[in-house]
């Protein structure tokens, strides 16, 4: 099985046509940020789409209404919301989750949500069918990751450093001791994220991740190139992970 394309984009105005390139590239997940005034597990160049969302007027709730507008558009692969709980919050928690499902939402991830406070929020809305994707630090204990690991849903994201979205730097030294662990005690596949930008890391990375998260570089690709310059990146990324197939868990 190919290794897992799971690209980022801003919700932005034109976020489902970045979302229907993807598809058309051979993205398998799709993360789709919802902006945030104050995004904490955010790089700059996220940070300044997200601002820019906002004064666009995109929230929530328009980029819901949009996903559920495209609905029958959107085949071409899943996707996943990024947010932060006080969107969720301030939305109503089964509010969100309502429309998130009418949208065809696959999953959410939400950074400043702890393992903990994620169960409670899963037991709250035991009959939804939107995953809450679970995410990995570096610094997580063997116990803690056992126990996140045996409650994930979706695919578990795996944080390849200690650092924000985009940031350049080294992948962390254990990284695949640890996602080598996670796979062990996991039923979904365990992908990574933070910093990664090229094919040389993304074939680097999935040499033992099952699949890549990529964010800053696509939302600069977006914002910057053209369109062609962009699908050839994305190619390059899919090709990439297809070098690399795997028959590890799916």
């Amino acid at each position: 099985m190919s290794k897992l394309f799971i690209p980022y984009i801003m919700g932005n105005k034109k976020f489902i046509d970045n979302l229907k390139v993807l598809q058309e590239e051979g993205a398998d997940i799709v993360e789709i940020g919802l902006p945030f005034s104050d995004p904490v597990a955010d790089g700059p160049t996220i940070m300044d789409a997200g601002s820019k969302a906002i004064k666009e007027g995109m929230s929530a709730r328009v980029i819901l209404d949009e996903l559920k507008a495209h609905k029958d558009e959107l085949q071409g692969s899943k996707y996943v919301l990024m947010t932060y709980y006080n969107v969720i919050l301030h939305y109503g928690e089964a509010a969100f989750l309502e429309d998130c499902e009418a949208a065809g939402v696959y999953g959410l991830i939400i950074p400043d949500l702890p393992f903990e406070l994620a169960e409670q929020l899963k037991a709250r809305f035991p009959d939804r069918k939107v995953n809450i994707i679970s995410l990995i630090a570096m610094t997580a204990s063997n116990e803690r990751i056992e126990h996140i690991a045996a409650h994930a849903e979706g695919f578990i994201y795996t944080v390849t450093m200690n650092a924000t979205t985009g940031d350049n730097g080294a992948f962390h030294p254990e990284l695949q001791q640890k996602i080598a662990f996670i796979q062990e005690k996991a039923n979904v596949p365990v992908v990574a994220g933070f910093g990664i930008r090229t094919p040389e890391q993304v074939a680097e990375v999935t040499r033992f991740a099952d699949g890549a998260v990529i964010g800053s570089e696509i939302v600069k690709r977006f914002a910057n190139d053209e369109e062609a310059t962009t699908r050839g990146y994305l190619q390059s990324i899919r090709k990439a992970l297809d070098e690399n197939k795997t028959t590890a868990q799916s």
